[in-house]
């Protein structure tokens, strides 16, 4: 099984098992029903992995999903994708970052392993965080988020600006941006966190 088809096949069983019982259920989010292929061209183009909708409010909504075993446990941030740099479709250098359309990441560390030989041992999150992309990609726009190049990993505060640098992966893939929850919390409170369990006490 390829690094791609892994993470793949890790991030469904999480979404079948951990995210639709124990995010979306209590939330009275019902995931909808999309044609394969247009789920995927959704995902491809605009970074929208489900279309779901508020069995309360008939709202519809756009969510991305990013799930992380508990190696990532320390971590308190939401990660995107950013770049692929030798990516040799030059339309696929861009990622998620760029791309994505989503209303939503839900972003979770769960409590097992990833990989396929223990996924019994994937029984809940340790952290979850839905966070609302349209609200952080207006901080961008504003000048209140800042993509940095640092030795350092994780974000930090100049002032009132949140400074995310720019991480890559071990294997030279692709890059990523990390978003500090707590750090987006001491910004600006509730507004850009719609739901939450274990990255803040609120």
């Amino acid at each position: 099984m390829t690094k791609y088809n892994n993470d793949r096949s890790f991030t469904d069983y999480v979404h079948d098992e951990l995210a639709i019982p124990k995010i979306y259920n209590p939330l009275g989010w019902d995931v909808l029903d999309i044609d394969d292929d247009e789920l995927e061209a959704k995902d491809i183009n605009e970074g929208i992995d489900y279309v779901l909708i508020n069995s309360d409010t008939g709202e519809i909504f756009n969510v991305q999903e990013r799930f992380r075993d508990n190696y990532y446990k320390s971590y308190n941030d939401a990660t995107l994708r950013y770049r692929r740099e030798f990516n040799t479709n030059p339309e696929r250098i861009k990622s998620e970052f760029y791309k994505i359309k989503a209303d939503y990441l839900v972003y979770g560390i769960t409590d097992g392993s990833k990989w396929p030989e223990k996924r019994h041992t994937l029984t809940d999150f340790i952290k979850w965080v839905i966070l609302d992309v349209k609200f952080i990609q207006s901080k961008f726009e504003d000048g209140k988020i800042k993509i940095v190049s640092s030795a350092r990993n994780t974000c930090w505060l100049e002032e009132d600006i949140l400074c995310c640098p720019e991480n890559f992966n071990p294997d030279g893939s692709s890059s990523f941006l990390p978003f500090d929850i707590p750090l987006i919390f001491n910004l600006w409170g509730k507004e850009p966190i719609f739901a939450q369990n274990g990255f803040i006490t609120i």
